[in-house]
């Protein structure tokens, strides 16, 4: 199956779910393949996913110190008002993460 997943001015990236890779086809050319428009899942037939175990569930790195206490509060984690920096508010958030695993 191949899917667009990109359109610049240079042309068209499709993604190759069964060769697992990038297909460019440059702007005015149309592709040489088949090309599947709205697909109801990206696996190729017979693929399977395995569930990520030790992954993070959500990236917090980046996130303003806002942002990190609306995650803590949709997480039921009770953040305590002294932290107030973003980067003290994730170690927190992510002790707490830790510990809620055991």
């Amino acid at each position: 199956m191949k899917v667009p997943i990109r359109t610049t001015a240079n042309g068209t990236e499709y993604w190759d779910s069964e060769a697992k890779k990038v297909l460019f086809v440059p702007a005015g050319m149309m592709p040489s393949f088949e090309v599947t428009e709205s697909p109801t899942t990206m696996l190729h037939k017979g693929e399977t996913v395995k569930p990520l175990t030790d992954a993070p569930l959500f990236n917090l790195d980046g996130m303003t110190a806002t942002q990190l206490r609306e995650y803590a509060e949709e997480n039921n984690i009770e953040v305590p008002g002294n932290l107030k920096k973003p980067d003290t508010i994730r170690e927190y958030i992510e002790e707490q993460l830790a510990v809620d695993e055991d």
